[in-house]
């Protein structure tokens, strides 16, 4: 179960912060913007899961950036101020700059997603989508559960063929045979599992009458109160955001960055989860 109080809120107040949180994140590249992005969503991992897991994602998050970064200078020299050139390749402090930019807002989308996958879980997405888009929802829950499932048995497979053979071939023939052996039980076990699964489905109804859900979500006053914060600040920032990100630019020379109102609107649209905790000092709606 997420910590924090904004994981017990209603799944559309949930799910209307992660559409406007990775909807703005993909919006612009604008290096304010990204790195409130990538500190608050890192902020609010760290929360949800703790030090250790927020230090592996950041740790696979890191060469994202550096890669995009590298790249992107390497084959984009429109900027003027050139720092190494070899034959037709130029890298150039603006092409590098873009780049590291367009990394972060990668990496910052990958945060959320993280945070959304911690707090948006099954029951939830299907409380929202289930009598609306049954066969989506359904999808979406049962590929969420597979591949992790997947994921471990995987692991539980590896151990025990190499409990069994003592040991791997480590020549590319071997590789090759361990991975075609591996993907070959796999597939078994998920048709199996999808047997069984589809015969459970048909023998308690589905598809017989109209969706229902086992959680039942009320709506409180605080749930109306963030909604609307919510709903405000979102348009605010559509306004603001696309306004500094227009007035920004990195070629031919980076922009300086000048102060605006849209920052702090920003930030404190994805700083909802931690404002909200302010319940748990003063309940004014409970």
């Amino acid at each position: 179960m997420a910590k924090g109080l904004f994981a017990t809120y209603h799944p559309a107040v949930c799910m209307l912060f992660f559409l406007a949180a990775i909807g703005f994140g993909f919006s612009t590249q604008h290096p304010v913007y990204v790195a409130l992005s990538c500190v608050m969503s890192g902020a609010f991992l760290v929360y949800l899961r703790g030090w250790r897991p927020f230090l592996r994602t950041v740790g696979t998050c890191v060469p994202l950036v550096v890669f995009v970064g590298l790249l992107n200078s390497l084959f984009n020299a429109a900027g003027a101020t050139v720092i190494w050139r070899w034959g037709p390749f130029c890298v150039c402090v603006e092409g590098l700059c873009y780049g590291v930019a367009m990394g972060g807002m990668l990496a910052a989308v990958l945060l959320w997603f993280a945070c959304y996958n911690e707090v948006m879980t099954e029951d939830k997405f299907t409380y929202l989508f289930g009598r609306r888009l049954p066969t989506v929802s359904l999808m979406v829950s049962m590929i969420s559960r597979w591949v992790p499932r997947m994921v471990i048995r995987g692991r539980s497979v590896h151990n025990s063929q190499e409990a069994l053979i003592g040991g791997y071939d480590q020549s590319r023939r071997g590789t090759l045979r361990r991975g075609v052996r591996m993907a070959t039980v796999l597939a078994g076990l998920g048709m199996e599992d999808s047997i069984q699964t589809a015969d459970s489905m048909s023998a308690r109804g589905y598809g017989s009458t109209t969706r229902t859900s086992y959680v039942l979500f009320r709506w409180h006053v605080r749930e109306h109160v963030v909604l609307g914060l919510l709903v405000a600040l979102a348009v605010a920032n559509a306004m603001l955001l696309f306004a500094d990100a227009g007035a920004f630019a990195f070629y031919p020379l980076v922009s300086s960055v000048e102060p605006s109102w849209g920052y702090a609107t920003y930030a404190l649209m994805l700083g909802t989860p931690f404002w909200v905790e302010l319940e748990r000092v003063r309940r004014p709606w409970a």
